[in-house]
């Protein structure tokens, strides 16, 4: 079961070290303020997270107000965005009562419609660090500076092989390596900073003391700190968050890490460093005035966005009910006949699109929403590989390495295409680390460049034929592919990978109990992954199947497919009341949600008894995957196409190496449903739903219902409010401009040629370049069960109940086979939605 990051175990909480210096609780309101940042995971593994996952413990509403305080940036749409939903009627007078009346405001509705006419200035209120004074007070970009040199120092430090010359302190703490490396550095005083390297050798070795002793200097009050250390780290949320994922991969790993709190250390160096500069001047008590005159109050302007942004949530939650109210009224008897088919999707809102595509080519299709991991928590070794990718959630570790094999290949001829791979990649390498050496002479590379020429010109003109080049990201030797199948082997009897047998049984028992997927079974069962199909994209994982680690999904669907194939497995799975007919067959697919495409695998392992079946859901998938472009095309701008050359233009899209926007991803998502199929079958949800199966009654112990709260809806939660920060506001929370972004270290972005890491989603996955195609609403959670049984988790789970408590998500409950909706409080009541 998936554990809320807000419940990790102990060990993953950063520790106090020193005791003795924690006499103000510097050391522990440090701790603290490093706990409110959010972590950020690499490119090759980039999936959706919560910018504000730290402060969950705290009410949405209360820390729209604290961030306004730290950074001084809003967590809200503008009065111009309001305006225009207002204009549009996408907003109405109706949903702005209701916003009043459900948070009890004293403002009224002809005061929130004034405002749109004639805003009050919004006051630019921020806690300051003393870099922040002294480029105000001295014209000078002290701030700037700061970041520069800290981003500088971190790039170098977490470098994971971009660079040739690595630094040589890079096997010690962070503060550690910094300390040694600021002692002999002379840029820092060359920019300005006096006496900086004197500084560095007089500190303490370590961040634990050092963090105590330096706010002892500043003097700063101990009711102040911890906002003003969040403030600091604010300065650099990129790098911040980034070392928050480091921190928090040790500690799954069962190793303590303060990186964290030593960039916490370095950060406050400089902080002091600009004290003693222009300490005569009087930059102290002007830092201390302006840090205990900070008032915790809200703006004007923030209590009527707020107002505004909930009447909007309203808006959509009414339309959504109203729909799923009149489909449950107008539902016909469900038909138990066996379906032809049963295809099992990730319950990434993408697939809505695509189920309801494939439902409509034959009322004999019946579709499924699962997780994209399909319960396999595998780690994926590709051929020829010594490391693989975690196909799993991003709060899972993985249980199981499984290893690719090529097909009917003899041990001998297995070693020979290894040492072909391995060989290839040696050479790759040592190509590009001359290319990028400081050593390589300017005149060859300039000569040599001549050769790329032609396929600079085919990139941008589009000539020629090209390889998946995402799919196959791992070969460096793509002939093999073009003649060799590989495939996967979760019966791998080496001890360091592979599925013990009696594991299979119980992966195959969860995750047909928990896919809700336990009897009447089709000739043909499909899992369905997803995947993106990308070129010159650092995102390309963010586009791919968070359930799955930010990887495509095939490989958790072929893994599962070979598990459920088996006659041991199926026999074992009786004793447990699931019979699975012997005429069942389990394949695994790939939904290329760039392209439509849908590609079925290992179709040469199956029975000759089911060709006639196979072909069938081939034309089916082919009249889906047409349909599916179809309802894209409006939003790539292509509706005008002709049939004929749509298909064309969407593969064309995601080939272009300068296509900033391939494809929207999860943008629009807006709610997630937790309830039988029959529910939303015959509703367009427009791609802006995560559906996942699940029947109560079938339920008997509510594991399953405690599993989609602790773990699904935690995960949409998490991609709900990255898109939600991308769009309110960007430049904080998201990455900017996506033309102008450069990878460092082979694990971030920068926003040109330096400066702190980005953390979101660029500019142009949100917006198209006239409007928002993401609508910022936090997640609205339909689960069909009794509002017993939901109380009865959120007691159980305090992650769940910050979640549902302090407005992070809107929890609906679904109750009478769908006639009656009930929305829950944050006093625990329900009401009618």
């Amino acid at each position: 079961m998936t554990t809320p990051l807000t419940e990790l175990p102990e060990r993953i909480v950063q520790k106090p070290v020193v005791a003795a210096l924690e006499t103000p609780n510097f050391l522990k309101l440090a701790r603290q303020a490093c706990l409110r940042i959010s972590p950020l995971w690499p490119l090759q593994s980039f999936v959706a997270v919560n910018p504000f996952v730290g402060l969950v413990g705290k009410p949405f509403t209360d820390v729209c107000n604290l961030m306004q305080r730290v950074t001084g940036e809003s967590m809200l749409m503008s009065v111009e965005y309001f305006r225009q939903q207002f204009a549009s009627g996408r907003l109405t007078s109706q949903d702005l009562a209701e916003a009043v009346t459900r948070s009890k405001s004293d403002l009224t509705t002809t005061q929130l419609l004034a405002w749109l006419k004639n805003p009050e200035p919004q006051p630019h209120i921020r806690l300051q660090s003393i870099a922040d004074i002294a480029t105000t007070k001295f014209q000078r970009d002290w701030s700037g500076l700061v970041t520069e040199e800290i981003s500088k120092w971190c790039a170098a430090y977490f470098d994971e092989g971009q660079s040739v010359w690595r630094i040589p302190w890079k096997k010690l703490p962070l503060f550690t390596a910094w300390k040694q490396a600021a002692e002999i550095d002379a840029t820092p005083e060359m920019l300005g900073f006096n006496g900086f390297r004197s500084l560095a050798a007089g500190l303490p070795k370590n961040a634990a003391e050092a963090i105590p002793a330096q706010l002892d200097i500043l003097g700063i009050s101990p009711l102040c700190a911890e906002e003003y250390l969040h403030r600091l780290l604010m300065t650099l949320p990129g790098w911040s968050s980034y070392v928050q994922h480091h921190v928090r991969d040790k500690a799954m790993r069962g190793t303590h890490d303060e990186s964290l709190l030593d960039l916490l250390a370095v950060r406050l160096v400089f902080e002091v460093a600009l004290l003693k500069q222009f300490e005569s001047v009087g930059i102290r008590e002007h830092w201390l005035n302006g840090l205990n005159g900070q008032k915790p109050g809200f703006s004007p302007t923030t209590q009527k966005q707020l107002l505004w942004h909930c009447a909007l949530e309203i808006s959509f939650q009414r339309e959504l009910c109203n729909k799923l109210t009149r489909a449950a009224q107008n539902q016909t008897k469900t038909n138990h006949e066996r379906p032809i088919v049963q295809a099992v999707f990730c319950i990434d809102v993408r697939s809505e699109v695509m189920r309801r595509s494939l439902e409509s080519a034959s009322p004999g299709i019946e579709t499924l929403g699962f997780a994209g991991f399909f319960g396999m928590p595998i780690e994926y070794v590709p051929f020829g590989q010594r490391h693989g990718t975690l196909q799993l959630p991003v709060l899972f570790s993985p249980k199981y390495r499984v290893r690719e094999h090529l097909p009917h290949a003899t041990p001998e001829e297995e070693k020979h295409a290894r040492s072909q791979l391995q060989l290839g990649r040696r050479v790759l390498h040592s190509w590009n680390a001359f290319k990028t050496s400081a050593v390589s002479c300017f005149s060859f590379v300039e000569a040599a460049g001549i050769g790329f020429a032609w396929n600079l010109v085919k990139d941008s003109f589009q000539l020629g034929s090209r390889k998946d080049a995402h799919f196959c990201h791992s070969c460096a030797a793509p002939n093999l592919h073009q003649h060799k199948r590989l495939a996967h082997d979760p019966m791998d009897t080496h001890t360091e990978a592979g599925i013990p047998p009696e594991d299979q049984i119980q992966l195959a028992l969860g995750a047909l109990k928990n896919m809700e997927l336990t009897s009447n079974f089709a000739r043909l069962v499909m899992f369905c992954g997803h995947g993106s199909n990308t070129t010159n994209n650092p995102y390309a994982a963010g586009l791919d199947c968070g359930a799955c680690g930010g990887h495509a999904g095939d490989s958790n669907a072929r893994v599962a497919a070979a598990i459920l194939n088996q006659n041991a497995v199926r026999t074992a799975l009786q004793r447990h009341g699931i019979f699975i007919p012997e005429d069942t067959c389990f394949i695994a697919g790939l939904h290329d949600t760039t392209t439509d495409d849908i590609r079925i695998f290992d179709t040469d392992c199956m029975p000759s008894s089911h060709e006639t079946d196979l072909h069938q859901l081939q034309l089916w998938l082919d009249q889906a995957t047409h349909y599916n472009r179809q309802q894209r095309a409006a939003s790539l701008g292509l509706a005008s196409a002709e049939e004929v050359d749509l298909k064309k233009l969407i593969i064309k899209r995601s080939r272009d190496w300068s296509q900033v926007r391939p494809e929207w991803g999860l943008a629009g998502n807006a709610a997630f449903i937790a309830a039988p199929r029959e529910r939303t079958r015959s509703l367009n949800l427009h791609g802006r739903v995560f559906l996942h199966n699940y029947s109560h009654t079938d339920d008997s112990t509510k594991s399953t219902l405690e599993l989609i709260m602790t773990a699904p809806m935690v995960v949409t939660n998490w991609i709900n409010l990255q898109y939600y920060a991308s769009t309110v506001n960007n430049r904080l929370w998201g990455s900017g401009n996506k033309v102008i972004h450069n990878v460092v270290g082979t694990f971030g972005i920068q926003q040109g040629n330096g400066g702190d890491l980005q953390t979101g989603l660029p500019l142009q996955s949100v917006h198209n370049g006239e409007n928002w195609m993401h609508e910022p609403l936090r997640l609205s959670v339909f689960i069909e069960a009794p509002r017993g049984d939901i109380d009865m988790v959120i007691a159980k789970h305090e992650g769940v109940s910050q979640l549902v408590d302090n407005g992070w998500l809107h929890l609906f409950c679904i109750e009478d086979q769908g006639r009656l909706i009930l929305k829950r409080q944050a006093c625990g009541s329900w009401i009618t939605a």
